[in-house]
């Protein structure tokens, strides 16, 4: 959106002409509908564009900060000629500047940006959201939508998370390492998870910082149980986390023989993580983790009668962590 609210539609696409310098061309119109923007561009590109072939759409952080833009998407669903395969993500700026953006050493955009964000997908720095999976969160009632997050600074940056409210209105961005702790609350733990920490006791200050530990969690499993009582829900999750040590800044201590400190090290910092986001989610009055499934599932009664603000609902609800965390490996030096 421009500074006087006009609806600003940019798409870019590939040239197939050996005597084009230049493999892409971008534009940009004003327009009040998608369906109508097509027109507008077939006065422009060389070739007809294909809503089939989407592969990304980038909504700009402006467009999202008003409750009633998802209606836009409309012509996607529509027309069975369009792919609801196509990502979104959100850009912290201006959409345009994305569209445009052509670095001599990267390919063209659209496998560039596919390429970026399956990157950032598997080490779970951001989440992976389809049209058509965010139609499903926009519509169930026991969740809220949550899309990538996307920043044009000399390059194409993945910042990490964007959380919707129930009607898609942007509500609070989180960072990378906050969607690692986001993926885990929602089960799904495919792919990486790496996180540092810093051991007690030990110096922080200085250059290097050389109390901080790093490890991965190849194995994590989430058993989430949910029930309501004394007027409002409750939510147990149990987290069990196999941990693989992969970096430690400090060797004064005989890691192999206080294996089960370190344990309870990174079962208190975790914990105390993923409380901090819950806090903040709640809130938002926002539920991107989708508890309210569970609480669908085995507290239908109560459920049902805020099931239409279940946002509100969610923010006065308890939710306890419990972190278990079993050490599978050290490295190949102590």
């Amino acid at each position: 959106m421009d500074e006087d609210n006009n609806l600003l539609v940019s798409a870019s696409s590939p040239v197939f002409s050996r005597e084009a310098e230049i493999k892409e061309e971008s534009f940009q119109v004003q327009t009040l509908t998608l369906r109508q923007s097509r027109d507008e561009f077939d006065k422009l590109f060389t070739a007809f564009p294909s809503a089939g072939k989407v592969q990304f759409i980038l909504i700009g952080k402006r467009v999202l900060e008003h409750p009633d833009w998802f209606p836009l998407l409309d012509v996607f669903f529509r027309d069975p000629r369009n792919s609801v395969k196509a990502r979104v993500a959100m850009v912290d700026g201006s959409a345009y500047d994305v569209v445009r953006f052509l670095p001599s050493n990267k390919p063209r955009l659209p496998l560039y940006l596919t390429k970026l964000f399956d990157t950032a997908y598997r080490r779970n720095l951001t989440v992976k959201t389809s049209l058509r999976e965010l139609q499903r969160q926009i519509f169930e009632r026991g969740m809220t939508p949550s899309i990538s997050k996307l920043r044009k600074d000399d390059n194409l940056i993945v910042t990490g998370t964007a959380l919707l409210d129930k009607k898609g209105k942007y509500a609070l961005s989180i960072g990378s390492e906050e969607t690692k702790l986001l993926r885990v609350l929602q089960d799904e733990t495919q792919g990486e998870f790496s996180f540092t920490m810093t051991y007690p006791d030990k110096a922080q200050g200085g250059l290097f910082h050389l109390g901080s530990f790093s490890f991965s969690a190849p194995a994590i499993s989430v058993k989430t149980k949910a029930g309501y009582a004394d007027n409002k829900f409750k939510f147990d999750v149990k987290i069990h986390m196999r941990a693989v040590l992969t970096e430690r800044h400090f060797y004064d201590i005989d890691i192999r023989r206080e294996g089960a400190k370190l344990e309870r090290v990174i079962e208190q910092q975790m914990k105390a993580r993923f409380e901090k986001l819950i806090g903040k989610v709640q809130a938002a009055k926002i539920d991107p983790f989708g508890y309210g499934l569970y609480a669908r599932a085995y507290a239908y009664k109560p459920w049902k009668t805020v099931q239409d603000r279940w946002g509100e609902a969610f923010s006065e609800a308890s939710v306890n962590v419990n972190v278990k965390v079993t050490i599978g490996a050290m490295g190949a030096i102590q």
